[in-house]
């Protein structure tokens, strides 16, 4: 059953005596028989399913897919389930589009009545292979799976609204879309709370209203409010972020008087949590985060909460109502299962997180040929070797320290490029731009495909002047308050410092040291770093403050110029620039 038949296919009388002929000896009898069943059947529709009935219906949904269409290099995800054969739990290949087309074949074949949904940042920081083809082909291929509506993510407006609502209309320049034949995703981006800044005025649609199992499902959708702290300001120039809870919440008289009976709340906001990717319990102890704060606030009339942004995946209730998150780069599928009275009364609500395992599901053979297309399309910048490493870099802290080895490279390759152009002291790089592992691989060069998967931003780098007591206080405001996960700025090899947590969750800044030498208050330290944070980016206010900014070029080419000319630099990088004391 294809997409649009499930939206609309409700549960009811399905046969019909015009699909065949009848014999002719049936006679008059017959017909008088026939007729009196088709009366029947349009008092009871369907007698073993009466329409007071439950309605059982599913709501899948992904979010922060990230462009991330190819299978590997990078493989897009590894989270670490119980192997189908021994049941040992450990890290396994998952996403990929034609594994995500297999799994959703499989998933919603089991399901009579089933829509699919998003929860935005399907595209930007992308690899190579989607983005060089300004993710045109990561679009196509998601409105070939079904998706009948996202919400809006941050990474949507990298390149401004403009670009996106281009994107969305399948418009091509003169010379033709990069993606040949391309005509658009076929499904809405949603963000009611996206308005004009001068106006006041909504640019995006707020909802859809879809038919499932004979009920209207309203998708409501909403960016995170902010987005101002994520995204670069030019992109969102003329751009106002509202608050999502209050958005939403001020929605619901308009889509009851639209007769939505089921009002489903499709978010680019969530929450961290420690926990498994599913808890039976839902309960999900030290969930924390916005994404919990709205749930609390929204109006009892949604029904459930479809989170994102945090790549994080959970199945999770607050105050009864589904919170649910899967993951990212399609690694994971959310099930919503969802019992529900002819009124649109919610009778029971489930979840369940669907790993995406390359082993479980074959590739789809159509997805696997837009695949090796885009491939085609890219493959003189993708495979350009770098360097050849002995080896890789993870991307995430191990305690005690607060610096991973990626960090540091990262970090070390800019002050390197910018020292070769002028004076530099440290370099910042924040922890959110490292979007991937190292991975290097015996006799096989690292590629530009390896290393802009790690920074696909494209940000140029800034070197900018700031005083030593500027630097501790910008150094002090990025520590974790309270309970929150400690996402540390990663530093150069110039910089080192400890830090240390009371027993109240206050964070304070120790021993710091430049160059070798304690930090300064007075002196003038020149600083590099990426545009996104020279321009407050993350919260970094402080960085608004700095002087005398030069730009440098772009960060990949940092990174490029730093491995090609010193492929020893991975063995240099260990953890220990930051330590919690």
């Amino acid at each position: 059953m294809n997409i649009e038949s499930r939206l609309t296919h409700s549960a009811g009388y399905s046969g019909g005596v015009g699909a065949g002929k009848w014999p002719r000896r049936a006679g008059a009898l017959a017909v008088a028989s026939v007729l009196a069943l088709l009366q029947a059947c349009a008092v009871q529709p369907d007698r073993a399913a009466p329409a007071s009935a439950p309605r059982e219906l599913s709501i899948f949904s992904i979010n922060d897919f990230h462009g991330h269409i190819q299978a590997k290099l990078p493989t897009p995800l590894m989270p670490r389930v119980p192997d189908a054969q021994t049941g040992e739990v450990k890290p396994q290949a998952a996403g990929g589009v034609a594994h995500l087309a297999s799994a959703m074949a499989k998933l919603r074949a089991d399901r009579e009545h089933s829509v699919f949904v998003a929860a935005g940042d399907l595209i930007g920081a992308s690899p190579l292979l989607s983005s060089l083809l300004k993710d045109e082909p990561t679009l196509a291929a998601l409105g070939e799976l079904g998706l009948v509506a996202s919400a809006l993510g941050n990474h949507e407006l990298d390149f401004g609204l403009q670009e996106l609502q281009r994107k969305t209309k399948g418009e091509c320049a003169e010379a033709g879309c990069v993606w040949p034949g391309f005509k658009g995703p076929g499904f809405p981006y949603l963000a009611a709370n996206l308005l004009d800044a001068q106006s006041g005025k909504p640019l995006l649609p707020s909802h859809v209203i879809k038919e499932v199992a004979g009920l209207k499902l309203a998708f409501v959708g909403a960016v995170t409010r902010d987005t101002p702290m994520v995204v670069v300001p030019k992109s969102i120039v003329g751009l106002r972020f509202a608050d999502e809870a209050d958005t939403l919440n001020a929605l619901v008289p308009e889509l009851r008087a639209q007769g939505a009976q089921v009002l489903v709340a499709v978010m680019h906001e969530g929450a961290t949590h420690k926990g498994a990717a599913n808890d039976p319990s839902y309960e999900c102890p030290g969930l924390q985060g916005r994404g919990v704060d709205i749930a609390k606030r929204l109006d009892p009339a949604y029904a459930i909460i479809i989170s994102g942004h945090t790549h994080q995946a959970y199945t999770c209730k607050i105050n009864g109502r589904l919170l649910v998150q899967a993951g990212s780069y399609g690694g994971w599928v959310t099930e919503s299962r969802l019992s529900v009275d002819a009124q649109g009364k919610v009778l029971r609500a489930d979840a369940i997180n669907h790993p995406v395992l390359q082993s479980t599901y074959a590739p789809n053979p159509a997805f696997v040929a837009l695949v090796q297309r885009a491939a085609e399309l890219t493959a003189a910048v993708r495979n350009k070797p770098v360097a050849q490493l002995e080896r890789g870099a993870q991307r995430f802290a191990q305690a005690p320290y607060g610096d991973s080895a990626l960090g540091n490279l990262v970090a070390d390759s800019q002050l390197a490029y910018a020292k070769k152009r002028g004076a530099a002291d440290l370099a910042l790089m924040n922890p959110g731009g490292i979007r991937a592992d190292l991975v290097v691989e015996a006799g096989r060069p690292v590629t530009m495909s390896d290393l802009f998967a790690i920074q696909p931003f494209a940000n140029e780098l800034v070197v900018m002047s700031l005083s030593g007591a500027q630097l501790r206080e910008l150094l002090q405001r990025q520590l974790p308050k309270g309970d929150a996960p400690a996402r540390l700025l990663q530093v150069s090899s110039s910089l080192r410092y400890q830090w240390s947590q009371a027993a109240d969750g206050t964070a304070q800044l120790g021993d710091v040291s430049v160059g070798g030498l304690p930090l300064d208050e007075a002196r003038t330290y020149r600083l590099v770093v990426n545009n996104f944070m020279a321009e407050g980016g993350d919260g970094q206010s402080v960085l608004r403050q700095g002087t005398d900014r030069v730009s440098l070029g772009v960060d990949i080419d940092a990174m490029v110029e730093w491995l090609s000319e010193n492929p020893a630099a991975t063995n240099q990088i260990q953890s220990g620039r930051i330590v919690r004391k």
